[in-house]
Formats: C-alpha cells, sequence, structure tokens
C-alpha cells in the first residue's frame, strides 16, 4: 500500500517538483478509504484533521444555501486532487464546505492532517509545490466564480459538454448538474431537451454524445446569434 500511496502522491499536482524522499514519510502514514455514490467524505462544520486526495472516481465540494435549499458546487475534484486541501492545512481546522463522493466507487487516500503539515512547514520543495498549486487553485476558483456570476446557464451547460467531447458519457443527475452549474434542475432538463431539438447533442437516457461542438463551442463563448 506505501508504494501505491508514494506513487499517487508523486503524480499529485500539490505535490509537482517534489523528491521521492520527501513523499515517502508521508506515503507510509497514509491509507485509501472507499465511497459509496452519495456517501460524505466530510460536512461543513466538521473538524478537518485528515488531508484526503482523490485516488480514482470524483469528489463534489459544495455549499448549502441559506435555508438548505439549494447546493451551490465549489468545485469537483478528480483524480490526484486535494478535497478541501487548503483547509486542510490550518490548524484546528473545521471543513467550510461538505464533500460527497459521485461515483461507485470512489477511493480516496488519507493522510493525518498534523503530520502533512509538519512534514511540509519542515521541508522547503514540499512548501514551494503546495504553495504553487494552492495559488493555482484560487485562480481556478475565481474563474469558475465569474463564470456562475457573468455566463448565461447555456453557456455554462455548453462548456461542461464540451469537456468529455467527443466521447459518449454518462450525465450526472439534473439535480448534480444543477449544482454543478449554479441554478436548479428544471432549467437544466429545459436547457438539454433544447441542445437537443437542435441536434447539438445525442441524448439518450442518461448518456449524451456531442454532435454539434462548433456550434456548442460558439455558445459556450457567449456568442448566442446567427
Amino acid at each position: 500500500m506505501t508504494d501505491r500511496a508514494e506513487q499517487l502522491l508523486s503524480h499529485a499536482p500539490v505535490f509537482q517538483g517534489a523528491q521521492a524522499a520527501d513523499l515517502r514519510p508521508l506515503a507510509a502514514l497514509a491509507s485509501f478509504r472507499l465511497l459509496k455514490r452519495g456517501e460524505h467524505l466530510f460536512r461543513a462544520g466538521d473538524a478537518l484533521d485528515t488531508v484526503y486526495l482523490v485516488s480514482s472516481g470524483s469528489v463534489r465540494v459544495y455549499r448549502l444555501a441559506r435555508g438548505g435549499t439549494r447546493e451551490l458546487t465549489v468545485h469537483v475534484e478528480g483524480p490526484r486532487q486535494l478535497v478541501a486541501g487548503i483547509a486542510a492545512f490550518q490548524s484546528r481546522a473545521i471543513a467550510p464546505a461538505s464533500a460527497v463522493a459521485l461515483h461507485t466507487p470512489t477511493e480516496v487516500l488519507c493522510l493525518p492532517a498534523g503530520a502533512v503539515r509538519e512534514r511540509v512547514f519542515g521541508t522547503p520543495a514540499l512548501a514551494q509545490a503546495v504553495i504553487a498549486s494552492f495559488a493555482r487553485r484560487q485562480a481556478e476558483l475565481l474563474a469558475r466564480m465569474e463564470g456562475l456570476v457573468f455566463s448565461e446557464l447555456g453557456e455554462r451547460l455548453a462548456a461542461y459538454l464540451l469537456e468529455n467531447a467527443p466521447q459518449p458519457h454518462a450525465l450526472p443527475t439534473n439535480s448534480e448538474l444543477a449544482a454543478l452549474l449554479g441554478t436548479v434542475p428544471e432549467l437544466v432538463s429545459r436547457k438539454l431537451g433544447e441542445f437537443y431539438r437542435l441536434n447539438l447533442i445525442h441524448l439518450e437516457r442518461r448518456t449524451v454524445r456531442v454532435t454539434d461542438a462548433a456550434e456548442l463551442a460558439r455558445l459556450a463563448q457567449g456568442n448566442r446569434e446567427g
């Protein structure tokens, strides 16, 4: 298990550029945890005493809107990505959001947060890699927030579909898509139907295939006029 943990850590962007000798002590402390779809890794307000790194599958990090009636997806972490990594590097950290598995199975590598902080803060190469990774993550989150605020749903959905083009792939539920795109399930369903009628996508059950990538790209860029 230590070898598999070390290999995962060495390929994680958060530790990009670090030496194997710097990661080996962390790998020795690692364990793996399997999650089913819909199972929570943690919830907002929980104490974060573990650093989580996705091994396979994906984890959605979200916050509940006021009143708890809607969810806003902050980001989705896939293989080799940290889950709520910045928070875990704080002493006595509290989870600022909830994290739930999107697929069955989803596997995450677990490391004691205190040991990770001690190792990173005491190793210049690791500290440099982590700081650079957190800077990239901040830029990504700002870009996502900008997209949610300033772009229309059609643009966001077109961009999402293009990320997986041209191979057919299984769509999340409309509720999950709505949370990812910052809207409500009814509008997602309506927009998917519109794209289908325009022959931009082929949709059968929950399997979608992009049939007009050029038009979707035009829509994703905010060009809605012919």
